[in-house]
């Protein structure tokens, strides 16, 4: 079975019954660190391969268990995703009692409208939107919570290139030259091209002008932005900066890197381990689930809207600066934006 759990004993996860028992656990877990960081792990595996199994178990989690339940929030909204109005009934009760941002998470992973509803609710009344944005979440003026990512992931598999034709042919390229994403390479702050996405590829992200989709950096700051063009190339860029700017030792057009990467389902042949899929042999991130959550997320510099999160990698994709490399998009105002962030 490719699951590794690094933090505490590995238990069957083969069937529905090793679910149950898995569930079982989340009583004493409350109360066992070792336990419940190593549930983590398993859940996560279950989140991937076989959520259809923990789903009998919503409403029992959510009411009973919830003390023993740390997982990572897109295991969380893979596994919580279209839970029943009773579980929304009692977070609601709960929340009446005693305001919790564990709580507030859970309506947002169920997802239905009554939970956002009430999210958003409580949001509007007593504060609480930046934790829930930083989720991928917006809180509107009125009504519901928005989900600003896609509930479809997919793994971001690397492979090879042989030249610059096979790169310039591929679908989801990684290491293009900059003439090929931004109109004015030589005055353009982007400096480094991690991934483009073929947008049709994609499911459940928004209808997009162009073909592609493209993830970059900029030296100059954490966060850069574009307005995207019919031809899918970034002009109008800007920066937001944060700390002293910092100059690369790498020049985009090396060859070293560059490849391509194909999208993976989330299934049994991938790796999960340490709450994440990143031990897969050439996996470097994810299409699709909320952002990583524990750095702000951009809004659109046009609409003030909270941006769509695409996707997420690691820096060793291509081998460049430290960190995760985000991409996100407006898509009504045309805005990409791409974030740098330290591993957390």
């Amino acid at each position: 079975m490719p699951f590794e759990s690094v933090r505490g004993p590995a238990l069957p996860v083969d069937s529905p019954g090793d679910v149950a028992a898995l569930v079982d656990l989340l009583g004493p877990a409350a109360t066992d660190d070792r336990l419940r960081n190593s549930l983590c792990d398993h859940f996560a595996y279950v989140a991937g391969v076989h959520v259809e199994w923990f789903r009998p178990h919503q409403e029992r989690v959510v009411v009973e268990l919830l003390g023993g339940f740390q997982v990572t929030f897109d295991t969380l909204c893979a596994l919580l995703h279209g839970a029943p109005d009773s579980c929304v009934e009692h977070l609601e009760r709960e929340l009446r009692r005693q305001r919790s941002p564990w709580h507030l998470d859970v309506l947002a992973a169920i997802g239905t409208e009554p939970a956002l509803t009430v999210a958003a609710d409580v949001v509007r009344s007593h504060g609480g939107a930046d934790e829930l944005e930083n989720a991928g979440f917006w809180t509107p003026p009125s009504g519901p919570l928005r989900q600003r990512f896609s509930s479809h992931r997919l793994a971001l598999q690397r492979r090879p290139v042989a030249d610059l034709a096979e790169l310039l042919g591929a679908d989801h390229p990684v290491g293009l030259p900059l003439d090929r994403v931004v109109r004015r390479p030589e005055a353009t702050p982007v400096d480094w091209h991690f991934l483009s996405l073929r947008a049709a590829a994609l499911p459940g992200v928004p209808a997009w002008p162009a073909e592609r989709l493209h993830l970059v950096e900029t030296d100059d700051g954490w966060a850069v932005a574009g307005t995207v063009g019919d031809d899918g190339r970034w002009y109008d860029e800007s920066v937001e900066a944060e700390g002293p700017p910092e100059d690369s030792e790498r020049d985009n057009d090396e060859p070293d890197g560059r490849g391509m990467v194909v999208l993976r389902p989330f299934d049994d042949t991938l790796v999960y381990c340490n709450g994440h899929i990143l031990s897969t042999p050439d996996v470097y991130g994810m299409v699709g689930g909320p952002p990583i959550g524990v750095y702000s997320n951009p809004s659109c510099r046009s609409c003030d809207r909270l941006m769509f999160h695409v996707a997420t990698v690691t820096n060793h994709i291509r081998g460049h600066g430290d960190g995760f490399r985000s991409l996100y998009i407006c898509e009504d105002c045309r805005v990409t934006s791409c974030t740098a962030s330290n591993w957390n």
